[in-house]
């Protein structure tokens, strides 16, 4: 067997995640946002599970993504391409299907001179980062309606902090903004916006890492990893007290301690600032990462499980007892950039 860090990635899990989010907002569409390969999952199949269990709504971030993703799902989905047509691309969104997503006035100058296909506009309520000005519905609204966008849609700063004042002021301009299309689907909730509430979900909702197993879902809401990461140990040997570990010599054992080297490293995506930081799991008993995390090895303390501490025993550092997010705050980063950052060293498998 090989000795490959892996990724077992579970469908069942992610198609059950969306699930529990399309069961939060009655009456809305729930969409999948399967950009960046599905957050390093794999766009294909994960895009194809949760088309067969009825997700018909899919987000990329480029061209190049739809493309691909059409190829996959055939005809029957609509996918939407957040970060808009360049003029060199219009008959390849309208070849394909693609719906594209205008937030630049550049993109809606463009769009209006292209042969007729499919687009969204993109407001920007606050981020400042995408996302056409809320006064283009005083100067503009008579040709953004003229192009009969199938959405219109916003993108929340603060969703993660309930009760930040970003999300009531982001509500109330993008309620403006739905109004000016009264007649046009409306959406606004990512991945934590959908657990903010009934009011939230307007027309469509958009949750992405909390189909993967990220997010923090309110008390009540079951949000299964998407994906259980491991590795093989390599070597298992006695550190006496005093001994250090690892580059730098960050961290000098203070009793005598049983280590495990596995073989995963940044090279694999298991980020650096993770080390002396990141809890892994054997046989789901917690193993501190002990030292620097380096490019293909991590020592961990297996101290508390040497009965199961064997050369080749896999070791568990994203999954049902490493949770995504905790590991992820461990490593002072979030969910998004462990999972993204999985590098294609990382054997995936589809469970």
């Amino acid at each position: 067997m090989s000795q490959l860090p892996r990724a077992t990635i579970h469908l069942s899990n992610i198609v059950a995640n969306w699930r529990a989010l399309d069961g939060l907002h009655a009456g809305a569409t729930t969409a999948s946002v399967v950009k960046a390969g599905a957050y390093g999952l794999g766009a294909i199949p994960v895009a194809r599970a949760l088309s067969r269990a009825g997700c018909s709504t899919f987000f990329v971030a480029y061209l190049e993504e739809g493309l691909a993703l059409r190829k996959a799902l055939g005809l029957g989905s609509r996918i939407f391409v957040l970060n808009g047509p360049t003029r060199n691309e219009m008959s390849a969104y309208i070849a394909a299907g693609l719906t594209a997503v205008l937030s630049s006035p550049d993109h809606v100058k463009a769009w209006s001179s292209a042969p007729k296909g499919t687009s969204a506009l993109h407001f920007d309520t606050g981020m400042n980062r995408l996302g056409l000005k809320v006064e283009m519905l005083g100067t503009s609204l008579a040709g953004l309606q003229k192009l009969q966008p199938v959405l219109v849609m916003s993108h929340l700063a603060c969703a993660d902090e309930t009760g930040h004042k970003m999300n009531a002021a982001q509500r109330s301009a993008f309620d403006d903004i739905a109004a000016a299309f009264p007649d046009t689907p409306a959406s606004l909730a990512n991945s934590a916006g959908c657990y903010l509430g009934k009011a939230f979900g307007y027309d469509l909702t958009r949750p992405g890492l909390a189909l993967y197993g990220g997010s923090r879902p309110p008390k009540g809401l079951r949000i299964s990893p998407g994906l259980t990461l491991d590795a093989a140990i390599l070597s298992v040997f006695d550190g006496d007290i005093g001994d250090t570990v690892g580059y730098g010599a960050t961290r000098t054992l203070e009793q005598d301690t049983r280590l495990a080297t596995v073989g995963i490293g940044y090279a694999d995506g298991l980020l650096r600032s993770g080390g002396n930081a990141f809890i892994a799991y054997l046989d789901g008993v917690p193993c501190p990462v002990v030292g620097r995390i380096s490019m293909d090895l991590t020592t961990i303390d297996v101290s508390k499980v040497q009965d199961k501490a064997k050369a080749g025993a896999r070791v568990e550092f994203i999954g049902e007892h490493a949770k995504l997010e905790d590991q992820a705050a461990r490593a002072g980063t979030l969910g998004y950039e462990l999972l993204t950052g999985l590098s294609n060293r990382v054997e995936r498998v589809y469970a």
